[in-house]
């Protein structure tokens, strides 16, 4: 899938931006800078093809300059062209031979990061959403930019700055992330564009999805890479303010940000990554519950919308395509990562049907124009490349279930490589791949300018350890650690103990810090935490001990619908999940019932269907059908 995408792109559009793959042509469409080249470099090196590899960034090297009378999005640069750069200039330190990468790619990221950066002088330290590569802001420039755009800098401009020693990146991307927070709303929620002049919303809704979901994204993991604490501190306060306002079990909607009510019953495309970084976090029973709801909206269609109404059951208008998008099989990933549970794999085999069976063209992967009619679009973005198909790689090319198919681009031949140490790894918004090094660990000396803004936030972290806000997501954390008895990813949540050593396959804090001055950050692939919780009460503080004391007593209770589930993953672990042929797949029909997701009770009032307690969820006869081979 990959290799078709790959080569077609170099044949028929090397050096233009992106692929038209039912013309098969090319087109410029967000700089004039080879953009898919760029964005799958990191991708090769996933797929063991190192030599392509070394070609690719040698020509990068010596062709791609950025004095250009260009205007780009600064968003869109960021995490697909700087992230790109920086991603294979660590990969190739990495796995290169001693001589053959002479660090070329580093001065070049440093040149286009000092282009970009004047994108962020305002008065706010909110950025531009658009920036001239050559001669700055152009004049006349909207002075509005979404969250997303505005906060999505922290990883590249943070590893830029550790990599030249120059603070000034990773301080104009700490900035207008405090920037966007300071403006918050009463209710302490972030709308999803506001004016970088004077800091006022033009769009007062918050959500997780088209204009915001990144934000929430780059505090948990730069609070991961760079082992930061108030990156950490802000997500762990945005991720209460979520579960609080935003999520409606197992679907998350738009709301106002000055009262919370319902202004989009929508499930939108890139809400997708979200169960993701849930099960990255530690939160998984919560994750599970979302991406099954999520993956329903894919057996429908055989893609997902970029807008689903969860009111009418239908795809909202105007909102019809699939351009390719990554995300869900993003958050596959992550949450295979979590407990190896085959189930998703078998979620993710619905995508890789779909995609090689629907999209394919004689020159590549085209984008679906309609979900219900399955009508192409002549367009293959560079993130199906440098994501999608990256994702999925890793899902089915994991150890656990590598099944001996080679990959094949032309006449060369690569066998299950995994050379990158992926749990020891960050991947940006774009897919990027950014090793975890001990360098990026380093602390920069606070100015006087932070004082205001860091005072805030540690007053925050003050209130975070009163009695009412010990736990980030303690509501749900109780019914996890009881109902998951699989000894997989389970938080064990304000545990004081210093003389335990957390096994982080994705962050490591360090020992020197104050236990009591930081909340876990996430244990993925975690498998003892269970035992943790039960070996631990005597180290816990009193608030645990009480929850403890619960946990053992609901214990009792969940056995036995613990024993079942555990007995339906063993089923699933008995069956042949992996790779192999599903003929359910090619009859699956998918046709466009509505699924009554949301139900209105009066004006304004909506209850929604789908929680883990709704028993008609489980009931519905469209939904039972949706689910048919996901429930066996």
């Amino acid at each position: 899938m990959f290799y078709h995408g790959y080569d077609n792109y170099i044949k028929y559009s090397f050096p233009k931006d992106e692929l038209n793959p039912i013309s098969c042509s090319g087109t410029n469409t967000f700089g004039d800078y080879a953009l898919t080249f760029i964005d799958s470099l990191d991708a090769l090196v996933v797929l063991g093809d190192l030599k392509e590899f070394e070609r690719a960034i040698k020509w990068v090297s010596e062709n791609i300059r950025f004095d250009k009378n260009l205007t780009v999005s600064v968003f869109e640069t960021n995490i697909r062209v700087l992230g790109g750069l920086l991603s294979a200039h660590l990969l190739a330190e990495e796995h290169l031979q001693p001589n053959s990468y002479d660090g070329s790619l580093l001065p070049l990221a440093k040149d286009l990061g000092d282009r970009l950066l004047k994108a962020f002088e305002t008065p706010t330290g909110i950025p531009y959403g658009a920036v001239n590569l050559k001669y700055g802001v152009p004049s006349g420039e909207i002075a509005i930019t979404s969250t997303a755009s505005a906060t999505t800098f922290s990883l590249e401009f943070g590893i830029l700055s550790r990599l030249t020693n120059d603070r000034k990146y990773d301080d104009a991307a700490r900035k207008a992330v405090r920037s966007i927070w300071k403006y918050r709303s009463d209710l302490e929620l972030v709308g999803n564009h506001i004016n970088i002049i004077n800091g006022e919303w033009t769009i007062k809704e918050a959500g997780i999805g088209t204009g915001v979901d990144s934000f929430y994204e780059y505090l948990y993991k730069s609070a991961i890479y760079f082992d930061d604490d108030e990156y950490l501190s802000l997500f762990e306060k945005n991720y209460k303010l979520i579960n609080k306002y935003i999520k409606k079990d197992p679907w998350y909607v738009d709301v106002s940000i000055d009262r919370a009510s319902i202004v989009w019953p929508i499930y939108n495309s890139l809400q997708s990554f979200w169960p993701g970084i849930q099960s990255m976090y530690g939160d998984y029973e919560n994750a599970f519950s979302t991406i099954k709801s999520f993956h329903i909206v894919w057996r429908r269609y055989g893609f997902i919308p970029e807008g689903y109404n969860l009111l009418s059951g239908n795809v909202q208008p105007g909102q019809k395509g699939y351009p390719l998008r990554p995300e869900l099989a993003e958050s596959l990933y992550h949450m295979y990562q979590t407990n190896k549970d085959p189930i998703f794999i078998r979620m993710a085999k619905d995508l890789v049907w779909t995609i090689s069976n629907v999209t394919t063209t004689k020159c590549g992967h085209a984008n679906i124009l309609d979900v219900e009619s399955h009508q192409l679009d002549d367009r293959m973005e560079s993130f199906f490349l440098s994501e999608t198909c990256k994702y999925l790689f890793l899902l089915f090319n994991s150890i656990d279930n590598y099944n001996g198919t080679d990959i094949h681009s032309d006449s060369t031949t690569y066998s299950n490589p995994n050379p990158i140490d992926i749990e020891n790894s960050i991947f940006n918004t774009e897919g990027h791949i950014f090793p975890m090094q001990s360098r990026f660990f380093k602390k920069f000396t606070t100015t006087t300018n932070d004082i205001s803004d860091i005072n805030l936030i540690k007053k925050e972290n003050n209130n975070n350890n009163s009695n009412k806000e010990k736990d980030i997501i303690k509501n749900n954390n109780n019914n996890n650690n009881n109902n998951n008895n699989n000894n997989n990813n389970q938080k064990n949540k304000n545990n004081k103990n210093n003389n335990e050593e957390d096994n982080f396959s994705v962050n490591k804090i360090n020992d020197n810090v104050n236990d009591n001055e930081k909340k876990e950050v996430v244990k993925v692939n975690n498998n003892n935490n269970n035992n943790n919780n039960n070996n631990n009460n005597n180290n816990n503080n009193n608030n645990n001990n009480n929850n403890n004391n619960n946990n053992n007593n609901n214990n009792n209770n969940n056995n036995n619908n613990n024993n079942n589930n555990n007995n339906k993953k063993n089923n699933n672990n008995n069956n042949n999940l992996l790779l192999s042929y599903d003929s359910t797949l090619e009859k699956a029909n998918w046709t466009c019932e509505p699924l009554p997701f949301l139900r209105r009770i009066s004006s304004g009032t909506f209850q929604f269907i789908g929680g883990p307690q709704d028993i008609e969820w489980f009931e519905d006869k469209k939904i039972r059908d949706a689910m048919f081979d996901l429930t066996t």
